[in-house]
C-alpha cells in the first residue's frame, strides 16, 4: 500500500514538473515577440540616429545645401508635371531622377528621419514605399514632394502597422490635433503640426491634397490593426519661423498589444502562483478520518 502510494505521489509530481515546463514554454512564447520588437525599434532607432549624426558631422554644410538644391529643383519639376500615384519602377516617367535625388553619402540608402515625439515614433525615411523598404523604416511615397518643405508642397510619409517584430507607425493612430511632428533632412530639422485625421480607401490616392501657399506633410499607415483594409491619414502643417530640434535619445515606449501581452502573463503567473499556494494548503490540512462503527 505504501509502495503504491509513493508511486502515485512520484507520477503525480512528474505530471506537475511536465506540465510546469508547457506552462514555462507558453509564457516564453507569450512574452518572445515583446522584447524582439523593443530591440527593432532600438535598433531602427540607431539608424535614424545614424543618418542625423551623418549629416550634421560627416558632411559638409555645402553637400547638405547641394543635396537640398536639388530636391528643391525636384519639387518644382513635379509641380509643373504633374504629382501623381504611378508606380516606382525604373520604367516610370522621372523614377531615375527620383532616386538620384537627397542620396547621402554613409546613410546607407536613408534620404531622411520622422519623428513624433508623443508617439514615440523615430524611424528612418527611404525612397518609395515598396515593400522591402517599409520593413526597414518609414518610405516616402513616389509622386510626392521630397520632405524638404515649401509653399505648396505635400510630402508624404508612410510606415507599416501590425508587424510582428517592430512597431513601425503602430503608435500614429494616438496623434492629436497639434501634436509635433519632425522630418529631418540633410541637416535641416522642419517642425510640423497636426492638422487633421482620416481614414480612406487603400486606393483613395485623391485624398493626398497639394494646397497653395501650405507646407504639407501627411503621414500614412494601414487601419485597423491586423485587418488593415483602410489607410490612416494624419495630416500635419509646417510651423514656420521656428527653429526645429526634436529630442534625442531613444525611450522605450510600449505599443497596446504590448501592454495587454504583458497584463496576459501577469494574470497566467499570479494564477499558477495562487494555485500552487491552495494546494500546498490542501497537502497541509490533516487527512479526516472517519468513525468506524
Amino acid at each position: 500500500m505504501m509502495t503504491r502510494r509513493r508511486d502515485c505521489q512520484g507520477s503525480g509530481s512528474a505530471r506537475r514538473r511536465r506540465s510546469l515546463l508547457w506552462i514555462v514554454v507558453g509564457i516564453m512564447i507569450l512574452l518572445l515577440p515583446v522584447p524582439l520588437t523593443l530591440w527593432n525599434d532600438y535598433r531602427v532607432h540607431q539608424i535614424a540616429e545614424q543618418y542625423s549624426q551623418q549629416a550634421g558631422n560627416g558632411v559638409n554644410s555645402e553637400q547638405n545645401a547641394k543635396l537640398l538644391r536639388e530636391a528643391h529643383a525636384y519639387n518644382e519639376k513635379l509641380a509643373h508635371t504633374g504629382h501623381h500615384a504611378l508606380p516606382p519602377e525604373p520604367s516610370t516617367p522621372g523614377f531615375n531622377d527620383y532616386m538620384k535625388t537627397l542620396v547621402m553619402p554613409g546613410s546607407d540608402g536613408a534620404i531622411g528621419r520622422v519623428t513624433v515625439p508623443s508617439a514615440g515614433i523615430d524611424l528612418p525615411v527611404y525612397h518609395t514605399t515598396t515593400s522591402d523598404v517599409l520593413y526597414r523604416g518609414a518610405g516616402h511615397m513616389f509622386g510626392s514632394d521630397l520632405p524638404v518643405g515649401g509653399a505648396g508642397t505635400t510630402s508624404v510619409i508612410s510606415a507599416h502597422t501590425g508587424m510582428v517584430n517592430a512597431s513601425m507607425f503602430d503608435r500614429l493612430p494616438t496623434l492629436g490635433r497639434g501634436d509635433d511632428v519632425y522630418v529631418t533632412v540633410a541637416g535641416q530639422t522642419l517642425r510640423y503640426k497636426v492638422r487633421d485625421r482620416r481614414i480612406v480607401g487603400p486606393y483613395d490616392y485623391k485624398a493626398i491634397t497639394y494646397e497653395r501657399g501650405v507646407d504639407k506633410l501627411v503621414l500614412i499607415t494601414c487601419t485597423p490593426y491586423g485587418i488593415n483594409t483602410d489607410r490612416l491619414l494624419v495630416e500635419a502643417v509646417r510651423v514656420p519661423g521656428t527653429v526645429a530640434s526634436p529630442p534625442d535619445g531613444w525611450h522605450l515606449s510600449l505599443s497596446w498589444w504590448m501592454i495587454l501581452d504583458l497584463l496576459l502573463i501577469a494574470a497566467i503567473v499570479c494564477y499558477l502562483l495562487m494555485s500552487r499556494r491552495r494546494r500546498k494548503k490542501k497537502e497541509q490540512e490533516p487527512p479526516v478520518v472517519s468513525a468506524v462503527r
